[in-house]
């Protein structure tokens, strides 16, 4: 999936502002608008399809009381460019091996580091 740019999480804050709108004008009831909106396949930006879960939409209305229409807009990661299952030195070493061996698949490749203990799949999936 490509990379959010500042439009797209603009794109995605006005989507979910339009779900929480009925909710902030007082103009359905909570728990039936809620249950209702969970129960629908819903395109948003960026993600496509999803399903919506009640309790997302009330974060979603919390965070606009509490912050506004900013609140709205995905955070945009700390950890970005970086893998979240690997370790610093875990990443330095397969990209070593990796040069050593461009010629493997990398499912193959995958496949011999697990098998030779390089790497723990258990931390890893």
């Amino acid at each position: 999936m490509e990379t959010m740019d500042e439009h797209m999480r603009e794109q995605i804050a006005l989507f979910r502002f339009g779900l929480i709108a009925p909710l902030l004008n007082e103009q359905v009831d909570p728990k039936s608008y809620l249950t209702e909106m969970a129960n629908r396949i819903h395109e948003m930006p960026y993600y496509g399809e999803k399903r919506i879960a009640a309790k997302t939409i009330q974060d979603w209305y919390l965070r606009y009381r509490k912050m506004g229409f900013e609140g709205l807009k995905p955070k945009k990661r700390s950890d970005r460019g970086h893998s979240r299952k690997l370790s610093p030195e875990d990443e330095d070493y397969i990209l070593a091996m990796r040069k050593k061996f461009p010629q493997v698949p990398v499912t193959v490749f995958y496949q011999q580091l697990v098998h030779q203990g390089e790497i723990n799949v258990v931390n890893h999936l």
